[in-house]
């Protein structure tokens, strides 16, 4: 059985323009202040948006990395954990109404690290991103 050649486009152009869409919607919905109650129904789905967010982020921050030849994964990781954490303090720091919750940077963690791992299966089964340098 043959592996796809081509599965990811190769742009840098669009991954980096994804990782600034993300940069912004991360940093719009996390730190534009709020003044309201979250209903009970949505309690918990925002630590699912946590993941998503900061997995996707990851991602696309990996693959441009990636297509930039700097292939080690442990970059993504700080960087990204990094990204979460300024996150978490600005929402303490800011006057938003919103605040600094150890849950949510764990959610954030969770996707980073999803996004790691995907990345990591790209650098072992994806010839495009198979290295000796992969970490």
């Amino acid at each position: 059985m043959t592996k796809p050649s081509h599965i990811l486009p190769r742009s840098v152009k669009l991954y980096l323009t994804l990782l600034i869409i993300s940069t912004g919607l991360i940093l719009y919905g996390t730190l534009f202040p709020v003044d309201y109650d979250v209903p009970k129904q949505l309690l918990g789905l925002d630590k699912v948006i946590h993941i998503l967010m900061f997995g996707a982020w990851s991602f696309f921050y990996g693959l441009v990395r990636f297509l930039k030849q700097k292939f080690s994964l442990l970059p993504v990781f700080l960087v990204s954990s990094f990204f979460g954490l300024v996150i978490e303090v600005l929402q303490y720091v800011l006057p938003t109404g919103r605040s600094l919750e150890l849950m949510d940077f764990v959610a954030d963690l969770t996707g980073i690290g999803l996004a790691v791992f995907v990345l990591y299966l790209l650098t072992k089964r994806v010839s495009e991103f198979r290295t000796e340098a992969s970490s």
